[in-house]
Order: C-alpha cells, then sequence, then structure tokens
C-alpha cells in the first residue's frame, strides 16, 4: 500500500510535480493574489500534497481546482491543464508512497496477539 524504494522514491517526486504545477498553475506569472487566503490556501494544499498528508482528499481537492482553471483557457492552455488533472488523479489513486506523513500514521501495523 505504500511502496518503498525506487516506487516510493517515483511517488515522492510525482507529489512534488503534482504541488509545483498547481502553484504555477494558480500564479503563473508570480504576482500576488488579490486575497491573502487564496495564497495561503492554494500554498498549504500544495504543502500537504508535498509532505504526503491526507493525499487522496488534498489531491482531489486539487483536481478540482485544476478543472476550474480549464475554463475559458485556449486549446494549448487547456491540453497542458488537463493532464495535469491526470497526474494529479492518478496520483491520487495510487497513494503517497511509504516517503509521506500518511505513511507514518496509517502505514503497516504489526498486530501481536494477547497472551492468554
Amino acid at each position: 500500500m505504500f511502496p518503498a524504494g525506487a516506487p516510493g522514491f517515483g511517488l515522492l517526486l510525482l507529489r512534488i510535480s503534482v504541488a509545483v504545477m498547481l502553484v504555477t498553475l494558480e500564479f503563473p506569472s508570480g504576482e500576488m493574489p488579490g486575497s491573502i487566503w487564496h495564497l495561503v490556501g492554494i500554498v498549504a494544499l500544495a504543502a500537504l500534497i508535498c509532505v504526503g498528508l491526507f493525499t487522496p482528499a488534498s489531491c482531489t481537492l486539487c483536481c478540482l481546482i485544476e478543472m476550474i482553471c480549464l475554463w475559458g483557457l485556449t486549446r494549448t492552455e487547456a491540453l497542458h491543464v488537463s493532464v495535469s488533472v491526470v497526474v494529479t488523479a492518478a496520483l491520487g489513486l495510487l497513494g503517497p508512497g511509504a516517503f509521506s506523513i500518511d505513511a507514518r500514521l496509517f502505514g503497516r501495523r504489526i498486530i501481536v496477539p494477547s497472551p492468554e
């Protein structure tokens, strides 16, 4: 459920790339948004994805934001954002990997039977 080794490292790279795509999609020219809460929300969501905390929920929210950004884009821009949505959905379905907070919170547990 939480792959380690090369697959886990690949998922870490995927989480980082999804977070970077989200921030660059929301702030393409690097300028500050009109609302500080918009900035805080996007950066917080990107941080949750980077560290792998609540990954399925974070990826779902990220997909929704990216799909809203599709509105009014040209064909080429819409294609790039659509690929970003697909990558984010894939990350949400694959899970965070072993190098994440989710793995520490919800990872494998060894259940020791109680002595009788």
